[in-house]
């Protein structure tokens, strides 16, 4: 039975919980900034405990909202922390554009002692150093780099059309899961692009590399939780210990890129490839007496992050667009004759020039990114420099936000926006012919963000996925089958757009360019 002195005690302590919580929930009520209502304790994040959606694309469905469809910014909170998602397209303009400076820093991070390849990459790594560490990683990703690499992209796009021909060599049709194929070429593609070696992930799919992967972009309840820390609670990181890399894919990826670095260095190859600028920075560093651990650390988390978000992204695309295309014959049959004459006029082998020119092909990967952007949201943290004016809402609210608040772009939401968007979520390529894309509004369309620290690879993304695509399509066409998803669920746990499940869909072996060519 309890005493009176502890029935006083507990009675004392629930009244401090609830007047913390009545001033902690009030916070937007007294700032007038629209806010979506929470729950004492866990704020807006009802989601993530009953794991019915991720909270990156419960950052869309606020946006869609009804009840905030006039609001500019609306008011969350992340546990007990106030943040803001935006709305208005000229906020979300000053946030990634006008008032860089201010947001220079994304609103995530690592354990930078338990996970330094996690925390030290081009992704996570905060200013000054991100800007100095994105000066001179940018030259890999300029036009005539890439152009350089594209040789070496196609031998495995050739690897990917002999995998698929191997199954059609006794049966005309068979049934695949998409992602698994998808992601098996685009591992290939970014081991030999960025690590100058030969993965084998379509040959043999548990070989090292596309084990590893698979493994790192697996979401268990834990990882997720490990996840949402980073992004949303990144000052807990170091305490908690987060880690965004698990440490098998740590130590394989280290010890890949220290060997194949030595060798590039003792044989003075070259390759156009990322280790060639990792080897130019190290012997920079070297020759300036600046070399050392960390340097070394910072180095390996370029090929890190390259390799996680290269293979994942464009996969994802590759596979979601074999999924539209596979409900849509019509549109696919278009595809494929645009693809099939092109390998026919070049005798087989596309050039650069003409991937990246192909319109209709061009169309339906910007339409795929509208409708499944890998990443759904973008997060920046207000972090003006001393003595600087911090940012405000106005004209929209009279609202100064405070230093170090956290401040969400929906993506998914705005590129699902019926105003900017009509039926947005049909598939439609046409929204991305030449006359349709001078009518988009700007910020509706942010598949790879916008401004200084958009995705450094997203035109090394765009050429992959093309790349995959043009050499399945080239000798099969795709239709679903009974496995077939009839909606896309996506993954409650994953932080990437990933769909729950895999999406097995019918090819058709269909020898639609020898054709073409012997007409």
């Amino acid at each position: 039975m309890l005493t009176a002195g502890t029935v006083g005690l507990l009675a004392a302590f629930l009244a401090l919980v609830y007047v913390w919580c009545r001033y902690t929930y009030d916070y937007w009520k007294r700032n007038k900034i629209p806010y979506m209502t929470p729950l004492p304790l866990i704020g807006n994040m009802e989601v993530l405990f009953k794991r019915t959606n991720s909270f990156f694309l419960y950052l869309s469905d606020v946006y869609k909202d009804a009840k905030m469809s006039n609001a500019a910014a609306v008011g969350i909170y992340v546990l007990n922390k106030p943040a803001l998602v935006l709305r208005e397209p000229e906020l979300i303009k000053s946030v990634l554009i006008k008032e860089f400076p201010k947001f220079a820093n994304r609103s995530g991070g690592s354990d930078p002692h338990n996970d330094p390849l996690g925390s030290n990459n081009l992704f996570f790594i905060r200013n000054p150093q991100w800007k100095d560490l994105r000066t001179k990683i940018t030259p890999i990703f300029t036009t005539g780099k890439i152009k350089q690499m594209y040789p070496l992209m196609t031998e495995i796009g050739t690897e990917l059309e002999a995998h698929l021909n191997s199954f059609t060599k006794t049966d005309d049709i068979f049934v695949t899961e998409a992602k698994e194929v998808c992601a098996n070429f685009t591992t290939d593609v970014i081991a030999t692009i960025a690590f100058g070696i030969k993965a084998n992930s379509l040959v043999d799919p548990s070989a090292k590399f596309r084990a590893l992967g698979r493994k790192q972009l697996t979401f268990t309840f834990g990882r997720a939780l490990q996840f949402f820390i980073a992004f949303f609670y990144p000052n807990w990181a170091t305490a908690l210990r987060v880690r965004v890399l698990i440490p098998e894919f740590e130590t394989f990826l280290r010890g890949t890129i220290e060997h194949v670095m030595a060798l590039r260095e003792e044989s003075k190859a070259t390759r156009n490839d990322l280790i060639d600028v990792l080897v130019s920075l190290k012997q920079e560093a070297v020759a300036k007496g600046e070399y050392n651990a960390q340097l070394q650390d910072i180095l390996a988390a370029q090929a890190a992050v390259f390799m996680v978000a290269g293979f994942e992204t464009s996969s994802s695309t590759m596979t979601f667009a074999l999924y539209e295309l596979s409900k849509r014959p019509d549109l696919q049959e278009r595809l494929r004759n645009e693809i099939c004459e092109a390998f026919v006029a070049e005798q087989g082998r596309l050039s650069y020039e003409t991937i990246n020119n192909l319109p209709y092909l061009g169309m339906v990967v910007d339409e795929i990114l509208r409708l499944y952007p890998s990443l759904p949201f973008l997060g920046r943290e207000h972090l003006p420099k001393e003595g600087e004016k911090p940012f405000d809402l106005k004209p929209y609210y009279d609202y100064t936000v405070p230093v170090g608040m956290h401040l969400y772009i929906p993506i998914f939401g705005i590129q699902r926006d019926p105003e900017f968007w009509p039926n947005p979520d049909t598939f439609d390529p046409e929204r991305f012919n030449a006359e349709n894309k001078k009518t988009h509004k700007p910020m509706s369309y942010l598949p790879f963000g916008s401004g200084p620290r958009n995705c450094i690879g997203g035109r090394i993304g765009l050429l992959q996925s093309k790349l995959g695509l043009v050499h399945i399509l080239k000798n099969h066409y795709v239709t679903t089958c009974e496995k077939t998803p009839s909606e896309i669920t996506f993954d409650p746990l994953s932080i990437v757009l990933s769909y729950k499940g895999g999406i097995y869909l019918k090819l058709v072996n269909d020898k639609r360019c020898e054709r073409i060519a012997r007409q």
